[in-house]
C-alpha cells in the first residue's frame, strides 16, 4: 500500500516531469474543492500550495481541454484565500506539534509559507529554538527564507556551531559545483568568517566528516564569502589522507595503470595491448629510434609515434568530457572551479609521462639531450625553414639538479611564449622590448597568426542535438527489441536500418525535432537517414570540444551553415581552449582550485624538498614545452605553406 505522504502532490521545479504522475490526484482535489470546508491538516494546505505552483509555472496535463484548463485555473486561484486564512489563524503555541506532523517533502514549503504570510513575526525565539532540536528539522530549508534567517540569526549560528554537519551547507553553497540551478541561501550577516572557520574546523575533527567535503576544503581557493586559511586546508588534507588510508587498508579499490617499454627485439615502431587488469601496455622499437636520430624525426616522434597530438595538432592529453563515464560525471562532490579529471584522463597522464621519461633515457644513450633539440628548433629550424630570426631558448646544464632544471625551463617557457606573442604582433622580436616587459602573461592571451583558427561548439541546439545523437543517456538511445551492441543513437544508425515506427510515443518528439533541424530525414518507408557529413562535424566537436578550421575546409559550406544556425563560433589563439585549461591546471591556480600549480611553486620557491618530485615535475615541463614547439611549428607551416 502506498502511504498518503507519497501520494501527495509535490512541485519541484520548472523542469518538473511529475505532472503526469499526479494528474489524477490534482484533478480530484480541484474538482472536490470547496472553499468553505474546514481544513485541520497542514499537509492538506501545503498540497494546495504545491498544486498552485504547477499552474503558476504553466505546467499542465496535455490531455486537458481548453475549457478544463480555464475552469481548473479559476479554482486553483482561489486556493490562496484558503492557504492565507490557515496561516493567519495558525496557533503559535502548538507550532512545534504541527511541525512534527509535516510530511518530509513539505518541510521546505512550510517555512516558505511561514515567511510569505509573516507568521515568523509571531514566533517566539524559544519556540524556534525548540523546533531546531526536532529530529525532522533541516537548516537548509530555513536558510532559503531571507526574513527568517535574519530574525533567528543568533539561533541559526548557535545551531551551526553545535552541529558539525552544518559545514556541508557552507561548503555546498560557496564551493560546490551543482549541475542544476539551486535556490539561494541567506546566511545570517553575523556569521563572520571566523565563525565559519570554526564550524569547518569542528567538521574536520568530527567522526561524521565526509571525505568528499574534506577534499573540497583543501583543494579550494578562498572566495569573497569564505576565506580558507592555509592551516585549515592543511588540517583538512591530513584528515583526508587518514580517511583514505583507513578506507583502502583492507580494500584494493579500482585498479588501472600504464606500462611503457622500449624494446630492442621489436621491428614495429609501436605495439599496444590492454590487459585484463586494466593495464595499458605500450612498447616502442629501440631500433626505430636508433636509425632515426635526426632532430626533425626525433621531434616528429611526439606526434606520430607517441601520439601527443592528433592530425589536427590538438593535444590529446587534455580533459575531454566525452571520455567521462556516467558515474564519473554524476557521483561525488565537485568544486565550482575544479578541473574534473577521470580515469581516462589520469591514464593518459601516466602514459604521456612514462613516454617522456623513457624517450629521454633512450636519447641520452646517444648523448642527445631533449632541451638541446628544443633549442635547435627555435634557434636553427625556424630561421632555416621560415627565415624567422630572434627566437631564443636557453638550455639547462646537463649536470644541474632537477630543481634547477625546473626553475630554468619554467622561465624559458614564459620567454618563448612572449617571443612568439611579439612575433605575431610585430613580425619581429625586439629583444629590448622583450627584456623590458614585466607584465604577467596569461596563456589565453597568446595570439595566433591564423584567422579563425579554431571552431568551437555553442548554443542550446548544439547541446540538444549532440546529447540526442551521441550520449548513452539520450532519450532515443534505448530501443526495445534491438541489440545493445551500439554506444549511441548515431552508432545505431551507422550499424543498421532504423525505422520511425519502432520508437515509443515519448521518443518520437525528439526524432521529429532532429528532422526539423536538418540533422536526419526519413525516406518513403520512414527509414531514418542521417546527414552524415553534418553529423560527423558535430561528433568531432562533441568528442574534442574544438576543431581546427584549416583541416576541415572541405566541409566549409556545412560549417558555415552550422555557424549561421548559432551552433558554432570561431576564435584564434595559439592554444585551443581545452589546451589553455590544461596548461592552467598544470601550472597555476588561476582557473582551477585543484590545479597542480607546478610553475608557481618553482617561481615562488614553495616546491617540495624532494628531488624525485622535482624530476617528475621537470618531465611535465618538458611535455608542455614539446606541445609549444608543435603548436608554433604548426603556426608557421599554416602561415607560410609555400616554405
Amino acid at each position: 500500500m502506498v502511504s498518503n505522504e507519497r501520494l501527495r502532490v509535490k512541485y519541484y521545479s520548472v523542469n518538473d516531469l511529475s505532472m503526469g504522475f499526479y494528474v489524477n490526484r490534482i484533478e480530484k482535489i480541484i474538482c472536490d474543492f470547496v472553499i468553505e470546508a474546514k481544513r485541520m491538516d497542514i499537509n492538506e494546505i501545503i498540497e494546495l500550495y504545491n498544486i498552485q505552483q504547477f499552474f503558476q509555472n504553466r505546467i499542465y496535463s496535455r490531455y486537458w481541454t481548453k475549457k478544463q484548463l480555464n475552469d481548473y485555473s479559476r479554482i486553483v486561484e482561489s486556493f490562496s484565500k484558503v492557504i492565507g486564512k490557515y496561516f493567519s489563524e495558525i496557533n503559535i503555541d502548538v507550532l512545534e506539534g504541527i511541525f512534527e506532523t509535516i510530511n518530509y517533502n513539505y518541510r521546505d514549503d512550510f517555512w516558505k509559507l511561514i515567511e510569505k504570510y509573516k507568521v515568523f513575526e509571531r514566533i517566539p525565539v524559544e519556540i524556534f529554538r525548540n523546533i531546531t532540536k526536532n529530529k525532522h528539522f533541516i537548516l537548509r530549508d530555513v536558510l532559503k527564507c531571507k526574513n527568517l534567517a535574519k530574525k533567528f540569526s543568533h539561533e541559526i549560528i548557535t545551531y551551526m556551531e553545535e552541529n558539525p554537519f552544518c559545514a556541508e551547507i557552507l561548503l555546498s553553497h560557496y564551493l560546490e559545483k551543482h549541475d542544476r540551478d539551486i535556490e539561494p541561501l541567506y546566511f545570517p550577516s553575523e556569521l563572520s568568517n571566523d565563525k565559519k572557520i570554526l564550524i569547518l574546523d569542528n567538521y574536520i575533527l568530527s567522526d561524521s566528516a565526509n571525505s568528499n567535503y574534506i577534499k573540497l576544503i583543501f583543494e579550494s581557493n578562498s572566495t569573497n564569502n569564505l576565506c580558507l586559511p592555509d592551516r585549515l586546508k592543511l588540517r583538512a588534507k591530513r584528515r583526508y589522507d587518514e580517511q583514505m588510508e583507513i578506507l583502502f587498508k583492507n580494500s584494493a579499490g579500482f585498479e588501472y595503470g600504464v606500462q611503457v617499454m622500449f624494446s630492442d627485439k621489436q621491428d614495429e615502431e609501436q605495439k599496444f595491448e590492454i590487459g585484463r587488469n586494466r593495464i595499458l601496455s605500450v612498447s616502442y622499437s629501440k631500433k626505430w629510434i636508433k636509425e632515426n636520430l635526426d632532430y626533425p624525426t626525433l621531434l616528429n616522434n611526439f606526434v606520430y609515434l607517441f601520439g601527443y597530438t592528433d592530425m589536427q595538432f590538438r593535444s590529446l592529453h587534455v580533459l575531454r568530457e566525452s571520455q567521462l563515464g556516467i558515474l564519473e560525471k554524476t557521483l561525488g562532490i565537485k568544486g565550482k572551479k575544479e578541473y574534473h579529471t577521470g580515469i581516462a584522463f589520469q591514464q593518459m597522464q601516466m602514459l604521456a609521462q612514462l613516454q617522456m621519461v623513457g624517450y629521454c633515457n633512450e636519447l641520452e644513450k646517444y648523448h642527445i639531450y631533449l632541451e638541446e633539440i628544443i633549442n635547435w628548433f627555435f634557434c636553427n629550424y625556424l630561421k632555416d625553414e621560415f627565415n624567422v630570426k630572434g627566437f631564443n631558448f636557453n638550455v639547462s646544464s646537463r649536470t644541474a639538479s632537477y630543481l634547477e632544471k625546473c626553475r630554468n625551463i619554467a622561465a624559458e617557457m614564459d620567454s618563448v611564449l612572449k617571443q612568439f606573442k611579439l612575433w605575431c604582433e610585430d613580425g619581429e622580436i625586439d629583444n629590448e622590448l622583450l627584456h623590458i616587459s614585466t607584465e604577467h602573461m596569461f596563456i589565453k592571451d597568446i595570439p595566433s597568426m591564423i584567422d579563425n583558427k579554431y571552431i568551437y561548439p555553442c548554443g542550446k541546439d548544439y547541446q540538444t542535438i549532440t546529447h540526442l545523437l551521441f550520449s548513452d543517456q539520450s532519450i532515443i538511445y534505448y530501443i526495445p527489441g534491438l541489440s545493445k551492441n551500439y554506444n549511441s543513437f548515431y552508432d545505431l544508425l551507422e550499424k543498421q536500418d532504423v525505422y520511425y515506427d519502432i520508437f515509443q510515443e515519448y521518443q518520437t518528439s525528439s526524432i521529429n525535432w532532429l528532422v526539423e533541424h536538418g540533422i536526419i530525414k526519413m525516406d518513403e518507408e520512414k527509414r531514418i537517414i542521417p546527414y552524415k557529413e553534418k553529423i560527423n562535424i558535430l561528433n568531432e566537436l562533441y568528442e574534442q570540444n574544438v576543431a581546427c578550421w584549416n583541416y576541415m575546409k572541405k566541409y566549409q559550406d556545412i560549417i558555415v551553415e552550422l555557424k549561421e544556425f548559432g551552433m558554432l563560433q570561431f576564435s584564434s589563439s595559439l592554444f585551443s581552449k581545452p589546451e589553455q585549461d590544461y596548461y592552467n591546471y598544470l601550472f597555476n591556480k588561476s582557473e582551477f582550485d585543484n590545479g597542480l600549480d607546478i610553475r608557481n611553486r618553482y617561481s615562488h620557491g614553495t616546491q617540495r624538498v624532494n628531488e624525485e618530485q622535482n624530476k617528475q615535475d621537470y618531465y611535465i615541463f618538458l611535455r608542455i614545452m614539446i606541445l609549444i614547439v608543435i603548436k608554433i611549428n604548426e603556426e608557421f607551416c599554416l602561415k607560410y605553406p609555400e616554405k
